[in-house]
């Protein structure tokens, strides 16, 4: 493993950790028959497990888009603003008010100014990441009909 795919393994990691929350918050309401935690629920299922492991993916299937500070920058800004979303949800759901609005507001801005610098750093690398391999290609691939019997 390369020391610039740091991002993308960690992110991948942290997303298998937020399936399992996501499915307890799932069993707990079917068990419970209480479905108040729904919102927390698939917020942390579709931002947690699905978009982190799909942006850890595509950072380790593009180095050159993992390791730097557009990376990092959405790392820890995705991993600051989800938790405070999930946790102002569940304290709106218990009556939070307010506050508790608040909280829910600066997490969703938060995680989604995570998510425009990671489509900007896809934007402005990912593009070197096409080039440089179309540069490295050793030889081209060779038909049958073309490799030479001995």
């Amino acid at each position: 493993m390369e020391a610039r795919n740091v991002v993308g393994y960690t992110l991948l990691k942290i997303a298998a950790i937020y399936m399992m929350v996501g499915l307890s918050i799932g069993l707990f309401m079917g068990v419970s028959q209480s479905f108040g935690l729904i919102s927390v629920h698939s917020h942390v299922g579709l931002l947690g497990w699905v978009t982190m492991a799909v942006t850890g993916l595509i950072y380790v299937a593009t180095p050159q888009c993992d390791g730097n500070r557009l990376s990092k920058a959405h790392f820890w800004l995705h991993n600051v603003g989800l938790p405070i979303m999930a946790a102002s949800l569940v304290w709106i759901q218990y009556g939070g008010g307010d506050a508790a609005e608040a909280g829910a507001g600066v997490g969703s801005i938060v995680v989604m100014i995570a998510l425009l610098l990671f489509t900007l750093n896809l934007f402005l690398n990912g593009n070197r990441a096409r080039t440089r391999m179309a540069e490295t290609q050793a030889e081209p691939v060779r038909r049958p009909e073309e490799t030479v019997r001995i």
